[in-house]
């Protein structure tokens, strides 16, 4: 893989990422590659019993790269509207028509991309447990991008293969919402570039896919 991985919003195993105009190839590269890389050792670490809170296992994954997490909010869903629906909400409540319009965009070219759908929802499904993230990223001078975390965890109460659009009869129940708006510092991360690329492109390409907004 030696062109970068660098379109305006991709599917990131179980995440959605997107990024308004104006960050560079590099940057978005980066993020793509860090998000994969924390979000499957996250999964790793629950499969192996390391750990049982997937949202606070991944951000420390982003935090031993060089990002600056903070606290999350929590929120409670309302159950009322689609899950991607309630998820742009969500952003634009928190963070304003920048970081939720861009997100808005890549979601409705995700319920027309098939294939890309199934990699999203096939990725975040567990066995009666859901985890996904919506994480729409703004340039915030040369070297910081801010970037909202939007996590959305669940229980599922039947057996389901898609979520994420399901209207009316939603096949969730005990479920939270987590937001945190973060800073992505591109110089800090030059010292974990290499490395991360190289896990990514050797074990979790397959989790990558262009939505080509």
């Amino acid at each position: 893989m030696k062109d970068l991985f660098a379109p305006p919003a991709a599917v990131v195993g179980g995440s959605v990422v997107t990024f308004a105009s104006g960050l560079p190839a590099s940057h978005r590269e980066d993020i793509y590659m860090s998000t994969a890389f924390a979000q499957r050792a996250t999964r790793l670490a629950l499969a192996d019993g390391l750990s049982e809170d997937w949202f606070g296992y991944y951000c420390r994954q982003l935090k031993h790269l060089g990002w600056d997490v903070p606290k999350p909010q929590t929120f409670l869903p309302s159950g009322i509207a689609p899950m991607g629906t309630e998820a742009v909400q969500r952003i634009s409540a928190s963070l304003g028509d920048a970081f939720s319009l861009p997100m808005s965009r890549a979601l409705a070219k995700l319920e027309r991309n098939l294939s890309a759908l199934e990699l999203f929802e096939t990725a975040s499904l567990g066995a009666d447990v859901g985890y996904f993230q919506m994480i729409p990223c703004v340039m915030n001078g040369a070297h910081k991008v801010d970037m909202g975390i939007y996590h959305r965890q669940f229980k599922i109460q039947r057996n389901v293969s898609r979520f994420l659009f399901i209207e009316n009869e939603s096949p969730e129940y005990q479920g939270i919402e987590q937001m945190a708006r973060i800073t992505f510092n591109t110089l800090h991360y030059a010292d974990f570039r290499e490395k991360v690329k190289q896990s990514v492109i050797s074990q979790s390409l397959k989790y990558l896919q262009d939505l080509d907004i």
